[in-house]
């Protein structure tokens, strides 16, 4: 590369890189620092280097594509560098229809990792669960992928198949596991009455429209009869839109924080209850696990915070970062974490996760198990459920009926 293109470059990067500045945090927008500039002078030495001597011809802006994207991950696993066909992925909206396998994925400690399957889903019927770490894809390793790159490869035209090499803890070498991709049109909310008491109410993900799902939920629930308590099940929920998340959380809240939103140690918005539609005040058992990540997480946060419901399960996923996607122009996109979530009691989502009120792991422990077996012939399937029925039948214990 000639050193008169080289410093063009160099004036063009450091241009971006203040114009950038601007979109993000426009009242700390400034240029590079003295220490940047020298950072960036021998970045442009390395380019002229690899220009002139290395082994076989090489495409300068695959150079500074790659030099962006390996930049992006030293910052954290959401923010990512987009080429434009992977920027074109990133526009599969929220509606809640693609083509793919049903997971939700992030990078944990390096290792691309599944968050959650969304319920039905191919992925999720293939028995893949909320903690396995993808090692390769289709024979790809994962190593060193950043997420829109993984995105890509996980979809495709449905109908084709995918395989996974996961390891999961507890099994010591990792297997393969063959998934075909479909449409995925995914049912937001699902709902049910129990003893004719307790509504009990699924959100698999949130997406439009999902308040008003829930809110004909619980009035369809309520039809015959006021309910004497609700299950919101949020296990497995990868998140989703937050001003859904949001609503869902203020038709059981008058008043009270939701979720606050942090950037640089500075409170950069606030969600608050309104008192306007709120659901009559019975009791709530959230139940949570490993695949509950994001806007589910701010959900579960804000009720326990807020002394509206009991929270039962596993720790969440720890996922509660905030992102912005810009255009760069060119057809290729940036993703930035510019914000962290916290709940009402002003804790971190983020890595943490929330904690429930009441451990229950999924199955039950083998004491319990056989108890179990003495009493039915089959086990509850659903234990941590039937924990959550149990605990709201301790606060309203059923009517006595006369005997004759």
């Amino acid at each position: 590369m000639p050193r008169d293109l080289v410093h063009s470059f160099t004036r063009i990067l450091t241009a971006s890189f203040f114009v950038l500045a601007i979109m993000v945090c426009p009242v700390r927008s400034h240029a590079l620092t003295e220490k940047g500039y020298r950072a960036l002078h021998v970045f442009t030495k390395v380019i002229h280097y690899i220009e002139d001597n290395y082994a076989t011809e090489v495409d300068e802006e695959e150079l500074i594509r790659g030099a962006m994207r390996g930049m992006l991950l030293t910052l954290d696993p959401h923010s990512a560098y987009m080429p434009p066909d992977l920027y074109r992925e990133l526009k599969v909206d929220t509606r809640g229809r693609f083509d793919g396998i049903g997971i939700e994925v992030t990078i944990r400690n390096g290792i691309l990792t599944v968050v959650s399957p969304i319920k039905g889903s191919p992925a999720d019927k293939k028995g893949i669960q909320a903690g396995d770490r993808i090692v390769r894809i289709d024979g790809h390793p994962t190593k060193g992928m950043n997420l829109s790159e993984a995105v890509s490869l996980l979809r495709g035209r449905r109908g084709s198949r995918v395989k996974l090499t996961l390891f999961r803890e507890g099994i010591k070498k990792p297997f393969d596991v063959i998934v075909f991709r479909r449409v995925i049109k995914v049912p937001s909310v699902h709902y049910e009455l129990i003893d004719g008491r307790y509504g009990y109410v699924s959100i698999s993900s949130f997406q439009q429209g999902t308040t008003r799902s829930v809110k004909k939920a619980l009035k369809k629930l309520s039809r015959k009869k006021p309910i004497e308590g609700l299950v919101l099940d949020l296990r497995r929920n990868p998140g989703g839109l937050l001003d859904q998340a949001v609503d869902v959380t203020d038709l059981f809240l008058k008043k009270g924080v939701i979720v606050t939103t942090e950037s640089r140690g500075e409170e950069i918005d606030r969600q608050e209850a309104h008192a306007e539609g709120v659901q009559p005040d019975y009791p709530i058992v959230v139940l949570i696990d490993g695949g509950t990540a994001s806007a589910s997480e701010i959900v579960a946060g804000a009720l326990r915070d807020n002394g509206r419901a009991v929270v039962l399960g596993t720790t969440s996923f720890g996922k509660g970062s905030v992102q912005t996607v810009i255009d760069l122009g060119d057809g290729s996109g940036l993703k930035l974490t510019i914000a962290h979530y916290l709940t009402p009691s002003g804790k971190y989502i983020q890595d943490s996760g929330i904690k429930p009120d009441l451990e229950v792991p999924a199955k039950p422990p083998k004491k319990e198990k056989e108890k179990e077996k003495e009493k039915e012939p089959k086990p509850p399937e659903d234990y941590q459920l039937d924990r959550a029925l149990e605990y709201l039948r301790s606060l309203s214990p059923a009517p006595a009926t006369e005997s004759s």
